[in-house]
């Protein structure tokens, strides 16, 4: 039994156990198998250069590796029905472990300017996949031999219903995941979007009490005009009715004076000596 193997029984497992409740031990999710693969474009037009790649993947591996072929033809790559595009190899039971065993422990330490592997690789049903760039990270790859750098998949495969689970699974066996958590990052994420929608409703409010006073500052000013308005008809009615009194008292004089002047005429015109 190899080392991860032994890992997964006595301590993965029952930790499984007990943080999702599993009524049965069968239930724990588990690996299935881990599938190499490396796509070699230029198998095109030389099939040498597959050959080269299934020999290294082998090396990596410990396992013979499958040459895949093309399944159907495309004109644009001038690629034919039946064509060598590149290998694969599935592996299972202790030669995964050993194999993954490898990865952690000495190939992905290896890879340039590593901080962890990203923990959002998973496709939605427990399955984990990666890719290197470079299979000179594995230590059975000698550099002096290699003909051409080549990057390769990894699909971890696992019992895992959901991505939690496969994450705790793998975590459990020393996967170095990047120290990103997703969910104190939901958390914050939901955190500063309920702030900023806090500060745009305080905005939208500051803004709509500016327009009340503005409003309300319109509405005073629109009746001190009015206000104003009502006094200076007021004044000019009560001016036109003092016109109107003057000249009324103007011709009440004028028409005594008119019935005085004729007496005067007439005592002024007589001899007082007969």
């Amino acid at each position: 039994m190899t080392r991860l193997h032994d890992q997964y029984k006595n301590t993965v497992k029952p930790a499984l156990i007990k943080e999702f409740g599993y009524m049965n031990p069968m239930q724990a999710p588990r690996l299935d198998k881990i599938v190499l693969n490396m796509g070699v474009g230029e198998g095109v037009t030389d099939r040498k250069k597959v050959e080269a790649a299934a020999r290294e993947l082998a090396l990596i591996a410990g396992q013979k590796a499958v040459i895949t072929k093309a399944k159907k033809s495309i004109a644009t790559y001038k690629l034919r029905d039946g064509m060598t595009i590149g290998c694969k190899v599935t592996l299972r039971r202790d030669r995964m472990y050993e194999f993954l065993d490898r990865l952690i422990t000495i190939a992905l330490p290896r890879v340039r300017d590593f901080r962890g592997i990203s923990p959002r690789s998973f496709d939605g049903n427990g399955n984990f996949s990666l890719g290197l760039k470079e299979q000179i990270v594995f230590p059975e790859i000698d550099y002096d031999r290699v003909d051409q750098i080549r990057g390769m998949d990894v699909v971890i495969c696992t019992t895992a219903k959901t991505d939690d689970e496969a994450r705790v699974l793998l975590k459990g066996l020393d996967m170095p995941f990047s120290g990103r958590d997703l969910e104190k990052e939901k958390e914050e994420e939901a955190a500063r979007r309920a702030a900023l929608e806090v500060e745009k409703q305080a905005a939208r409010d500051a803004m709509k009490e500016v327009e009340e006073a503005e409003e309300a500052d319109r509405a005073a000013a629109r009746e001190e005009a009015g206000d104003a308005g009502d006094a200076g008809d007021a004044g000019g009615d009560s001016g036109a009715e003092a016109a109107e009194k003057a000249d009324s008292r103007s011709a009440d004089k004028g028409s005594g004076d008119s019935s005085k002047s004729p007496k005067a005429e007439k005592s002024k015109g007589e001899d007082p000596n007969g």
